[in-house]
């Protein structure tokens, strides 16, 4: 969280706000004019607890934007085979995931009801997969958000403050193309220079693809394995995503978090899911103007902590 925090401290020391980090480097503590706000991670002290519970709780959130008819990805929970209490009632037998394994065309994705940056996601297509990664999943989660697999064309992130969208981009996952002459590990990192340039030690990446061959590094969007961050250019999709936005942010009160859509093959857009920590550090990496936008934002929060 280095980077993190040198750009807060750049901010603090710019808006005379004094600033201590605590509880190994986790919590920012921040004070200014006898208030004392904090940064926990990437969360802010703006939104209220129980909101941002909702918000990182996969299956909570989904819950909540159905009801709202806010068009979002199918998540179901999990718990586990020993959890006997009533809330987890039909919901704490491996036989559900089974079921919703057949039930989806045996093709599932599996992750931590409250996961974050694709940490512990897994994509399962073989019945025989199921009980190892529930096992892997339940040493550490109390509960597992269990989704169908949706064939994504795009995702995209938007980052709300005070209920307004201030920053919308898109991500492209490391797909490469073969030419004939350059070697997986030159075409990765060609994409993708500051990612790749250190990973990629074994020799399988060594191989040189034929023309037009395609190689897809990972199957998932997180800019911490590996995607891009791109402007989005087309206009007709600019329009798009902003009534989208525009189509969240009525419904829901969102004072600071990212919110992560997809677009699936048919055009169709949906929300993944909703982080109440706001984490652009990547973003910051990745895009020429990104440092700047970045501490705008944060700026634009700490100040809203202390109005």
């Amino acid at each position: 969280m280095e980077e993190f925090h040198e750009l807060i401290k750049e901010i603090c020391d710019e808006l005379d706000v004094d600033m201590r980090i605590l509880s190994k480097d986790w919590i920012i503590q921040l004070e200014k004019d006898n208030k004392t706000r904090y940064i926990a991670g990437y969360k802010f002290d703006l939104n209220g607890h129980a909101q941002g519970l909702v918000m990182d709780d996969k299956y909570a959130m989904y819950e909540v934007l159905k009801e709202k008819k806010i068009p979002v990805i199918e998540h179901q929970i999990l718990f586990k085979n020993n959890n006997q209490q009533a809330y987890a009632k039909g919901c704490n037998s491996y036989e559900v995931a089974y079921h919703f394994f057949e039930q989806n065309h045996q093709h599932i994705v599996l992750k931590s009801n409250t996961s974050t940056c694709g940490l512990g996601v897994y994509r399962v297509t073989k019945r025989e997969e199921l009980t190892p990664v529930l096992d892997k999943l339940f040493k550490n989660a109390f509960s597992i958000s269990m989704c169908p697999f949706y064939d994504i064309k795009r995702e995209y992130r938007f980052i709300y403050l005070k209920n307004q969208c201030v920053l919308l981009y898109g991500k492209e996952r490391p797909i490469v193309l073969g030419d004939g002459k350059k070697t997986i590990r030159e075409l990765l990192q060609d994409f993708n220079p500051q990612f790749f340039q250190s990973k990629l030690q074994e020799s399988k990446y060594n191989r040189v693809l034929t023309q037009g061959e395609c190689y897809e590094y990972s199957w998932k969007f997180n800019l911490s394995e590996g995607a891009i961050p791109v402007p989005i250019t087309d206009k007709r999709l600019q329009k798009r995503l902003q009534e989208f936005g525009n189509r969240i942010s009525k419904k829901l009160d969102l004072s600071f978090c990212s919110v992560d859509v997809i677009e699936d093959m048919d055009g169709n857009l949906s929300i993944m899911e909703l982080n109440s920590g706001v984490m652009m550090i990547n973003y910051a990496r990745y895009t020429k103007a990104g440092r700047k936008k970045a501490k705008e934002i944060y700026r634009q929060a700490i100040q809203e902590m202390f109005s």
